[in-house]
């Protein structure tokens, strides 16, 4: 019998625990392999797409870039769902990594406890990686190009669930079976 996917080395590609273990350099660099994929980790340009960008920070210490080619500002997170939120890179990772872990789903008040967050903050971070989930299947086709996808299900019987109104009320005088 095989092993379910769950259990499998490649459903474990990133860990709270190893979120939580990075320091903020080190969660900015694994932040910027996974943003910028195609290049190792170098920055492009969200608006011209230039990879000839140079880092320069802020007084805060924020990592932000530069582009020498459009000359315009931005961020890691910039031009992604989580651009112009204030949280720490690790928060951000640590969503992804508890989001896409949980295969039953998370609540937002388990998240929000977890993470030390405001419950909103928790759902707007958990909707918008929904929403990025959901982007990243539009137009695509279930079983792929040519084939047909069957769902075969059906519920039969059960209770039917009596409609609710003034007639139905609890009303001992009109119901003698009551009495």
């Amino acid at each position: 019998m095989a092993q379910h996917f769950l259990l499998s080395s490649r459903a474990r590609t990133i860990s709270l625990a190893a979120v939580f273990g990075l320091t903020e350099a080190e969660a900015e660099v694994t932040f910027r392999r996974i943003r910028w994929a195609s290049t190792g980790g170098d920055p492009l340009c969200p608006g011209c797409s230039s990879p000839d960008a140079y880092d320069c920070r802020r007084s805060n210490r924020a990592p932000r870039f530069r582009c020498r080619c459009c000359q315009k500002d931005f961020s890691i997170t910039s031009g992604t769902i989580f651009a112009s939120l204030k949280l720490p890179l690790r928060v951000y990772l640590a969503v992804i990594a508890i989001f896409c872990n949980e295969h039953k789903g998370k609540s937002m008040l388990a998240m929000s406890r977890d993470l030390g967050l405001s419950y909103k903050t928790a759902f707007v971070l958990c909707h918008k990686v929904r929403e990025a989930m959901a982007a990243g299947m539009r137009g695509c086709l279930m079983g792929g190009e040519g084939k047909t996808v069957e769902i075969d299900g059906a519920y039969f019987g059960g209770y039917l669930k009596p409609a609710n109104g003034p007639a139905a009320a609890c009303d001992p005088y009109s119901r003698p079976e009551l009495m």
